[in-house]
């Protein structure tokens, strides 16, 4: 298993480069509660389970090595497209849950949950408690949908798409992940424009109550009508959440895809 020439090793770890910076950023996979150490082991372990598939199916050649490996500028020049090729594989799989985060977000702040904010281990920051529960409720659905699956799977399609040491950053790849950004924001909007619009109701309703009641205490009573109606909301609207949600999810593959075969210089 050990017995690698040299230019397979230098293969061997190119290879390791990329699969540990797409896992250090990936959901679940890279989350801040899994240890440094446990994604280590599987990032090799992943690399030595994929390795010799790559190399049968072509899309791997180790003996290129001799060529891209023959100079230290070939060794940097490669391995740094490798961890290029990682970061935009991992950022493009996480909007995903930053879509969820950022819908989420809008949702707890028209329900008036803005101050009721709890620290997420994942992230490393204050969240609502609101993003928290529909994380958790997209992380099922992920897992449900065998999207971990999807995500190993689109880290060993990447050298179909884009070979060791071919990735650059392109015109067409910046336009690209415009255009991704783009469509995070409307999924975002998307997620919580039901809440938002009723809630938006709601307020028009106090504000008319607060011209023909100007005794009415309408800030007090507005925070708690607000965030019942919310959670109310929130209940029924689960099942299209959960509907959005996959749909997000289903972009992922193609947003991956289209960002690796932008970002191939051949």
């Amino acid at each position: 298993l050990f017995n690698f020439s040299p230019e397979e090793a230098i293969t061997f770890f190119a290879i390791l480069v990329r699969f540990s910076v797409i896992f250090s950023l990936l959901p679940i996979f890279g989350d801040k509660v899994v240890p440094l150490p446990a994604k280590i082991l599987f990032s090799v372990a992943v690399t030595m389970a994929l390795y010799p598939g790559l190399t049968k199916m072509g899309w791997v050649k180790p003996a290129d090595a001799v060529i891209w490996a023959a100079s230290t500028g070939g060794i940097v020049m490669t391995i740094g497209s490798e961890v290029l090729i990682g970061l935009v594989l991992g950022f493009t799989a996480k909007l995903v849950f930053d879509t969820i985060n950022i819908g989420s977000s809008i949702i707890g702040t028209h329900m008036g949950f803005a101050m009721a904010s709890t620290y997420d281990n994942h992230q490393e920051s204050n969240t609502l408690v609101v993003s928290e529960i529909q994380l958790a409720i997209a992380t099922l659905a992920f897992l449900a949908l065998d999207g971990h699956h999807l995500m190993l799977r689109a880290a060993l399609e990447s050298y179909q798409f884009c070979g060791m040491g071919q990735a650059a950053i392109t015109e067409l790849a910046a336009q690209r992940l415009i255009d991704i950004t783009s469509q995070v924001l409307f999924f975002a909007i998307q997620l919580s424009a039901p809440i938002a619009v009723i809630l938006f109701a709601v307020n028009v309703a106090f504000g008319v109550f607060a011209k023909a009641m100007p005794q009415m205490n309408v800030l007090v009573l507005s925070l708690s009508i607000s965030a019942f109606v919310g959670l109310v909301v929130l209940y029924l609207s689960a099942p299209e959440f959960q509907a959005v949600a996959v749909n997000v999810m289903g972009h992922s593959e193609d947003w991956m895809q289209g960002m690796l075969t932008a970002m191939a210089s051949r």
